[in-house]
């Protein structure tokens, strides 16, 4: 199979964020898509590894910013590439809580959107949450959205680990 087939595919750049119990989480991921328009859905994926993953089950609720094509890495790779285990992400980072309480990240977006989670699917390494629209709002920005095939192409990114588009580099 030839797994670059998938780079084809249009994914975007989101930090998805929660706060459970004083704990703020969150982490950058591809998979974000509207489901449906009455009532807006959205389908989030989440690595099970990711501790996110685990606060968000226990949370019920996300707050997903859009990332614009001017977001540099001060914003990207800690929350792509370190753990919250180690690492508090939100140190420095201009941020707000929604109307569920979860943050979103204020610099380099160009929207950001508050979702309870309504279902949880079971995808093997990811959950797909399945989250009803609470809030939306455009951020004043002329940045356009960042896709996962400019953060690959142009901003020379790369997958973490948890992503669904991951490629083990021994498989290439």
């Amino acid at each position: 199979m030839d797994i670059s087939a998938m780079f084809k595919l249009s994914y975007g750049i989101y930090l998805i964020c929660t706060e459970n119990e004083g704990k703020r989480r969150g982490c950058l991921v591809n998979t974000v898509f509207q489901l449906t328009a009455e009532p807006v859905r959205i389908g989030v994926s989440v690595a099970k590894g990711n501790m996110t993953h685990d606060e968000i089950v226990k949370k019920g609720s996300i707050g997903v910013t859009v990332m614009g094509e001017s977001a540099d890495y001060h914003i990207l790779g800690p929350f792509g590439y370190r753990s919250s285990r180690d690492v508090d992400k939100f140190e420095g980072v201009p941020h707000h809580m929604d109307i569920n309480g979860n943050p979103l990240i204020d610099v380099n977006a160009v929207s950001q959107i508050s979702c309870t989670v309504e279902k949880a699917i079971d995808m093997d390494t990811h959950t797909l949450f399945v989250c009803r629209v609470d809030d939306a709002q455009n951020v004043e920005s002329t940045d356009e959205p960042m896709t996962y095939k400019f953060y690959r192409d142009v901003r020379k990114g790369h997958s973490s680990k948890y992503a669904p588009t991951y490629v083990d580099p021994s498989k290439k």
